[in-house]
């Protein structure tokens, strides 16, 4: 497949993700002036109006730079697929990067790293029988996530569950479990006793935030393009569960298991927060796609013949620029 030669060389697969990137931007960053986030879902709300204009937009690039790369990293280091681990970076600029309200610098970008962290951490406690320090790391990572975004709290559940598949877990892990996520909310209550005197609002301000005024199944507003991009996405997750995989001597081990199913609960839960809590949960779809990344690199794993393959590829940056651009 196109550029499968470089899929070991970190500065090139950076480099061809700014290109894209740019590409995915260049409105916002040539043209247009660009809007500015208003953070309705974070403790940190003020932390918005530090940053303007094309410095947020640079900003926003850079995190997604770093989401994409953990998501190489976390994939390299768990899952047992070989082959084509480059299209992983690509695969999440060109889907995060074709929605235009992901772009200007949000509560979402910290959040999405975050929670990377936290599944990066996570992944490598099965290497000890006894990892206090991981399991603490990784739920401290969700708790400032929840931070960041007020909805991220309910990815607890999934973190909780997908622990049960990496070890076996006992009481005392869940209460360093539980002590690590409140940990960012016990040093924000007292940076908040001390800057404003009202101790309680990190408490206050993600309860609010996560808690809707109604639950219903509702659809995101979002463009028309917007919403045929994410319909072509989905019909390349259907074909890619859909596909045999291709033989290969090596196999899936259970690691690699666990972790396809820990981002399988990612996903599920975070549709489900995308559609429940609307139109309040539009940036979720920044969290849907670290999921979606995986399986479409999973489908281009299976793809045998490389023309079909470029061509799928090239396909979705065009309409990932048809979705970002007009």
């Amino acid at each position: 497949m196109i550029f499968d030669n470089i899929r070991r060389k970190v500065f090139r697969i950076l480099m061809f993700a700014l290109l894209i990137l740019l590409l995915l931007y260049s409105r916002d960053l040539f043209f247009d002036i660009p809007d500015t986030a208003e953070w309705k879902h974070s403790v940190f709300k003020e932390f918005a109006d530090i940053f303007h204009g094309r410095l947020s937009l640079l900003i926003s690039m850079a995190l997604m730079l770093a989401g994409g790369l953990l998501i190489y990293k976390i994939n390299y280091d768990n899952l047992s697929f070989t082959g084509r681990e480059h299209l992983l970076v690509w695969l999440w600029i060109i889907q995060a990067g074709g929605f235009s309200y992901l772009h200007p610098l949000s509560e979402i970008h910290f959040a999405t790293v975050f929670i990377l962290l936290s599944c990066n951490t996570l992944f490598g406690t099965y290497r000890k029988q006894s990892d206090n320090k991981g399991i603490f790391l990784s739920a401290m990572y969700l708790g400032m996530a929840s931070l960041f975004y007020d909805c991220s709290v309910y990815l607890f559940i999934p973190h909780i569950i997908s622990l049960y598949r990496f070890k076996i877990v006992k009481f005392r892990d869940w209460i360093i479990s539980i002590a690590g996520f409140l940990v960012p909310f016990y040093f924000s209550i007292f940076i908040f006793h001390f800057s404003t005197g009202n101790w309680l609002y990190p408490i206050e301000s993600t309860i609010n935030g996560a808690v809707p005024d109604d639950l219903s199944l509702r659809i995101v507003e979002m463009s028309v393009s917007q919403y045929i991009f994410c319909i072509f996405i989905l019909v390349l997750l259907a074909t890619e569960i859909l596909m045999p995989a291709k033989s290969r001597g090596s196999g899936i081990n259970q690691k690699t298991i666990s972790c396809m199913r820990s981002f399988d609960m990612i996903m599920y839960a975070s549709i489900l927060i995308f559609l429940l809590f609307a139109p309040e949960s539009k940036l979720m779809l920044q969290i849907i796609i670290v999921s979606t990344t995986v399986r479409l690199r999973i489908l281009f794993v299976k793809i045998n013949k490389n023309i079909i393959a470029n061509s799928l590829f090239l396909l979705l940056i065009i309409a990932s620029a048809i979705t970002a651009l007009f």
